[in-house]
């Protein structure tokens, strides 16, 4: 019953960085969700095969990569642990290659980025650190 006080509760629990992490991580959902429904829409106006199918492909990566976001988003807004080591384990595997990439990229992977640290600012450190200190003793126990 506890848990389930703190996973109902839990918004008015969490620091603010975790509260804009969970804005910020929403609406990067919401522009990942606008581009597969783009890809999508526009996999109809293709004539060529080729083209066709990768718009096809682009869209189900898209889609696929808004579900992924948007669950880690729905556990982070539960306050659990696990939405901020999906979040940062995306926007890193993401966020670096992108920078690294030039210019024209640097948009996106500023948001993903951007989306990390406010994840990993001193006030969330210490909200998810008892968290994490359990998960840790509950793996060293299943050695």
């Amino acid at each position: 019953m506890a848990s389930q006080k703190r996973q109902l509760g839990a918004w008015q629990q969490l620091p603010g960085t975790v509260k804009a992490g969970i804005w910020w991580w929403g609406a990067m959902t919401a522009i990942v969700a606008v581009f597969a429904i783009a890809a999508f829409g526009n996999f109809a106006f293709i004539s060529t095969s080729l083209d066709r199918s990768g718009l096809l492909l682009l869209g189900a990566l898209l889609a696929a990569l808004t579900l992924l976001i948007g669950w880690g988003t729905g556990r982070l807004w539960l306050g659990h642990v696990a939405g901020r080591t999906l979040l940062t384990t995306f926007g890193l595997i993401g966020g670096l290659p992108l920078l690294l990439r030039g210019p024209r990229l640097a948009l996106p992977a500023l948001g993903l980025l951007i989306g990390v640290v406010l994840l990993w600012l001193p006030a969330s450190y210490r909200y998810f650190k008892p968290q994490a200190k359990a998960a840790a003793a509950r793996r060293k126990g299943l050695r």
